[in-house]
């Protein structure tokens, strides 16, 4: 679904230059759930980004189902068009639109994608029913609690069926428990769509939800066993 060969990210030139992100590798398969674990400036914003094509790496290859994203040769002549149809994001902080309803907030990302009207309610309808927040689908975000309004978010991301949904810190606002509900949630959509998800996060508590876990470090990835560190959380 994802591949990024030896991707790097380079901000700025000459002495005032920083590599937040060194010759990268990884691919995500569909159906995957993946976290990226990493202090904070270690460059996990940065891939994420480029994953995302809201950011073009200074060098290396972004490939999205299968198709060149950047450079010579790329394949994906519009990447916003593409994003809107293949990429869905969720962020820290929900971003609803405070004066449209959880219904509306889904509906506005169908509308941007000229989805008619009639099949744009069934598809709102199935989301929140999905996500078990179909009982507050007129409620303002204000009348919505913290798991409730990222949920809705979930659900805005997910509008347009797209096969890679990238999250970054979707938990840091939430308590353990509802955090972990966004988790499982996000486990939930891999498992029954057959997204690839990759989550950047902090919260050491859900990586037992994950499939596989990417770790960055001054720029550099790897990949750490679940196990590991399951292990090393358990134990810190």
């Amino acid at each position: 679904m994802l591949e990024l060969r030896d991707v790097s990210k380079v901000y700025g030139s000459g002495d005032t230059a920083v590599a937040a992100v060194s010759n990268a590798t990884t691919a995500l398969y569909p159906g995957q759930m993946v976290a990226l674990l990493g202090p904070s400036g270690s460059g996990k914003s940065s891939l994420l980004l480029m994953a995302g094509l809201l950011e073009a790496p200074t060098s290396g290859s972004v490939l999205l189902r299968g198709q060149l994203a950047n450079g010579p040769g790329a394949s994906i002549a519009d990447p916003r068009a593409f994003r809107r149809q293949h990429i869905g994001f969720v962020f820290q902080k929900p971003n609803l639109i405070p004066f449209l309803s959880a219904a509306e907030n889904v509906q506005l990302a169908l509308e941007i994608n000229d989805v008619p009207a009639d099949q744009a309610q069934r598809r709102i309808h199935e989301l929140l029913s999905y996500l078990e927040v179909d009982h507050r689908s007129d409620n303002l975000p204000n009348k919505l609690s913290g798991g409730e309004q990222q949920r809705v978010a979930v659900a805005r991301a997910m509008a347009n069926q797209p096969p890679l949904l990238l999250a970054d810190e979707p938990t840091a606002a939430l308590d353990s428990k509802r955090g972990r509900q966004v988790m499982s949630l996000f486990k939930q959509v891999a498992r029954d769509l057959g997204a690839a998800v990759l989550v950047v996060t902090h919260d050491h508590r859900s990586l037992d939800l994950f499939d596989r876990i990417l770790q960055m470090d001054d720029g550099h990835l790897s990949e750490r066993a679940v196990t590991s560190m399951l292990n090393a959380s358990a134990t810190a």
